[in-house]
C-alpha cells in the first residue's frame, strides 16, 4: 500500500486567469497526479482523507482516515509526515492495521511561467517498524516522485508525475505515472471571501517491477472555501483486470498560519 500520492510552481499564490485572481492552494489532495506547489514558508497544513477501494473478486480496501501534516521550511522546501489506518476485508478474512509511516520531503526545483512547466522534487523513506505487526514490511522503504505542472489558458492546467517506490518485502520497485488535467473555476473573490471550484480528469498506472499493470481513471472536485480549507471529492475505476472495479476518495485540507 502506498499514499501519494496537487499545485502550483510560482512563489506566489495567486495566478491571473480569466474569471479572475485563482489561489493556487497546493495539497497532495484529492488527485493521484501531484503539483510542484510547496507550502508557504512558516505555515503548517494537515490534509485528512478516507479511500476505498473494490476489487472485483469481492476484496474490499478501506482507509480510514488517510493523514499527512506538511511544514513550509522554506519557498523552495517541505517537510512531510504520512500516517493512515487501513481495513482489508475479502470473502474469507478481514484485518485491520496501521501501514508504515512515511517522512518526507519536497523541494521546488523549477517555477513555471506562462505556459512553460514547472517541477517538483518529493522524496522519503516509511518505516518499517512504525507499523502494526498484521502490515509491517520486512525492511525500509525509500520512495521518490518528479512532479510537473504547467498553467494553460482559460484557467486550463496539466499535471505530470513519475514516480518509483519500494513496498519493503522485496527489492523489486513499483513504478507509477500520471496525466492529469484540471479547470478552475472562480465562484465568488472579493476582499474578504474566495469561493472556488477544481475540477480534475486524470489517468495513472501502478507497476509493480514484474507483475501486472494496474491502469486506473479517476475525476472529482476539490472546493477551495478560502486561503485556509479545501474539501474535496474523487471517484473512478479500474481498466485492466487486476485494477479495482470502484474507487472513491474524499477529504479535507486545512492550512495554518
Amino acid at each position: 500500500m502506498v499514499t501519494v500520492v496537487f499545485l502550483q510552481v510560482t512563489a506566489q499564490d495567486n495566478f491571473a486567469g480569466k474569471a479572475g485572481n485563482l489561489k493556487q492552494f497546493g495539497s497532495t489532495r484529492p488527485s493521484f497526479a501531484e503539483g510542484n506547489l510547496l507550502v508557504p514558508k512558516g505555515k503548517g497544513q494537515v490534509e485528512m482523507g478516507f479511500l476505498y477501494n473494490y476489487y472485483q473478486e469481492g476484496k474490499h480496501e478501506i482507509t480510514h482516515p488517510s493523514l499527512q501534516v506538511k511544514y513550509g521550511v522554506s519557498q523552495y522546501f517541505e517537510l512531510r509526515l504520512s500516517s493512515s489506518a487501513m481495513t482489508i476485508l475479502s470473502s474469507d478474512s478481514s484485518f485491520t492495521g496501521l501501514p508504515p509511516i512515511t517522512f518526507g520531503l519536497k523541494v521546488k526545483m523549477l517555477d513555471a511561467k506562462k505556459n512553460a512547466t514547472g517541477a517538483s522534487f518529493i522524496g522519503g523513506m516509511s518505516i518499517s517498524y512504525a507499523a502494526t505487526k498484521n502490515m509491517r514490511p520486512k525492511y525500509l522503504a525509500p520512495f521518490f516522485r518528479i512532479c510537473m505542472q504547467q498553467y494553460l489558458p482559460q484557467n486550463f492546467g496539466m499535471m505530470y508525475n513519475y514516480g518509483l517506490f519500494w513496498t519493503g518485502n522485496d527489492a523489486r520497485p513499483t513504478y507509477n505515472f500520471a496525466v492529469n488535467t484540471h479547470y478552475t473555476l472562480v465562484l465568488k473573490s472579493s476582499e474578504h471571501k474566495h469561493h472556488q471550484l477544481r475540477t480534475f480528469m486524470e489517468v495513472y498506472l501502478i507497476y509493480p517491477h514484474g507483475q501486472n499493470l494496474d491502469l486506473r481513471l479517476n475525476a472529482g472536485f476539490a472546493y477551495l472555501f478560502n486561503e485556509f480549507i479545501q474539501a474535496d471529492f474523487s471517484a473512478g475505476a479500474g481498466v485492466l483486470k487486476h485494477s479495482p472495479r470502484f474507487i472513491a476518495s474524499a477529504g479535507l485540507a486545512v492550512r495554518f498560519p
